[in-house]
């Protein structure tokens, strides 16, 4: 950033109303510029370290050309247009829509995706909803990301996986966090210098953040510790050991204000691995779980008790509930990473979500037969 205050130039036609809004993010510190599409200047979008663009304009009150290509449809084109003049300037800014249609611009996307699928498919960095109750935190966390992005370009050889970046703490398993990082393929060399860092941001953005990657979810973090959502919810509130414990593994590095909060998968992994240890051989790894877990809360801790606990989920790709791996079916849905947890779906669900049913991955598929008619 150019200074120590995010700058945003948001572009609407509705200028006076969006003064307003403009007003609450100036109180949120954040400097805030708001225009028309034509009265935006190249300085203007040099000026600013996030680009907010409306979605919908109405265009019988903006001067334009009358030739289609010199008129921009909606938010969408505009931000093509946006990004043409940064990449002739060779500055970059975040460049997001604003939208109080997400729904309609979806257009049957699953919910869970319908942000990080609608940025990537148009070029954008991220979409907020106008009615998102933190967009002042949003847009501070994207200001703040694209400056943290300059040790990437200024020297990509000690970038490390971007450890700084994801604020990565220095513990036992600090190395194989890392390791799940490079799993899932983060463009830290030739790809993010030609884009000027932009690919590693909708990489994050787009392809890890929405999903159980080497940061989890709630859900995917409750069931790695084998914890009903709810327990593991109870104990993040609490003071315990076991509290401070689940607190030192959450996601604090950039961009985590686009997210309802997610956790190190490789911290999650060496807690269990710690609690097994110091656990009787002879118990069961749940019951071993439990007794460990209850004894650094200081307050019975159950765990669930099922072979193979796997979170299941909607054909919105929402979570829904743990279940045994043995009565569910692998899903290979649209635009979920190769390199996220595998989801599951129950066979019972199957046959009440047709769409959910179309996802069963290719070698479930005979298996979910089996399993329905079993039902």
């Amino acid at each position: 950033m150019s200074s120590n205050t995010p700058r945003v130039l948001v572009i609407d036609d509705e200028v006076k109303k969006e003064e307003s809004v403009a007003a609450g993010l100036r109180a949120s510190n954040l400097e805030v510029e708001v225009r028309p599409p034509d009265a935006v200047t190249a300085d203007e979008m040099q000026w600013a370290d996030v680009i907010a663009i409306d979605h919908r304009f109405d265009w019988s009150t903006i001067s334009h050309p009358p030739e289609c290509l010199y008129w921009p449809q909606d938010g969408l084109a505009i931000a093509a247009v946006v990004s043409g003049h940064l990449r002739k300037r060779d500055h970059h800014a975040a460049v997001v829509l604003r939208t109080g249609e997400l729904p309609a611009l979806a257009d049957g996307l699953p919910v869970e995706i319908r942000k990080p699928a609608i940025a990537a498919q148009y070029g954008l960095d991220w979409v907020l909803k106008k009615e998102d109750g933190n967009v002042a935190d949003q847009l501070h966390s994207l200001a703040e990301a694209v400056e943290g992005l300059r040790p990437l370009l200024s020297d990509p050889l000690r970038w490390n996986e971007g450890k700084g970046w994801l604020n990565l703490p220095d513990a036992k398993w600090t190395e194989g966090a890392l390791a799940d990082v490079q799993v899932c393929n983060p463009p830290e060399n030739t790809v993010a210098a030609y884009t000027a860092g932009t690919a590693w941001l909708r990489w994050f953005a787009h392809r890890i953040l929405p999903f159980p990657t080497f940061l989890l979810p709630r859900h995917w973090a409750a069931t790695l510790l084998r914890l009903d959502v709810v327990d593991f919810d109870a104990i993040l509130r609490g003071t315990s050991p076991l509290s401070a414990a689940l607190g030192e593994c959450r996601y604090t590095g950039h961009l985590a204000a686009l997210s309802d909060g997610r956790w190190w998968r490789a911290g999650l992994d060496a807690l269990v691995d710690d609690l097994l240890m110091e656990a009787s051989p002879e118990l069961t790894e749940a019951a071993a779980l439990a007794e460990q877990m209850t004894a650094m809360h200081g307050q019975p801790v159950r765990t669930l008790s099922m072979d193979a606990p796997v979170m299941t989920i909607d054909s919105d790709y929402a979570p829904i509930d743990v279940a045994d791996a043995s009565s569910c079916v692998r899903l290979a849905p649209d635009f979920w990473p190769v390199f996220a947890q595998e989801p599951w779906a129950r066979f019972d669900e199957l046959q009440d979500d047709r769409a959910l049913y179309r996802m069963i991955a290719r070698g479930d598929r005979r298996r979910a037969e089996a399993g329905s008619q079993d039902v």
